[in-house]
């Protein structure tokens, strides 16, 4: 039977491959695609965090606040939902191009974002990554 372990391993897994998938894109220079594999790899790493708590997240990507809600009781909550919400409000914009107003530019990710843009957003994805997974192995025994 499927357990909720199961679920928060799987989800890790992948988080991790778009931690590492964003780690090849910043070394290419490709900013912007850096930029969302690390908010992918932020929503997945708490989702896992969530399904150990039996909160289970299929329908969203934006989950800062149900993990805030669900950790309080941890000290580094407020850090990692923070981290969060930062990448939540860069989510599509990483990704595509922007129009609408005839009165403005096109917003053209690729040509928007720039490395130091792209090495922030992988030091704070890394710092959500690394301490979700140290959690999720000692207190809950969930190894990727």
């Amino acid at each position: 039977m499927l357990s909720h372990r199961d679920i928060a391993r799987a989800l890790l897994i992948e988080a991790y491959a778009d931690l590492e998938a964003a780690r090849v894109l910043q070394q290419a220079g490709v900013y912007a695609r850096c930029m969302a594999h690390c908010q992918h790899a932020v929503e997945k790493a708490l989702k896992a965090a969530l399904t150990v708590r039996d909160v289970i997240i299929t329908d969203r990507h934006e989950v800062s606040e149900d993990f805030r809600q669900t950790y309080a009781d941890w000290s580094l909550c407020d850090e990692l939902a923070d981290i969060a919400v930062t990448m939540e409000g860069i989510g599509f914009r990483t990704e595509y191009p922007l129009f609408g107003r005839r009165d403005l530019p096109v917003w053209i990710p690729s040509e928007r974002y720039a490395e130091a843009d792209a090495d922030e957003t992988l030091q704070k994805a890394t710092r959500v990554f690394e301490t979700v997974e140290i959690y999720l192995a000692t207190k809950h025994d969930v190894q990727r």
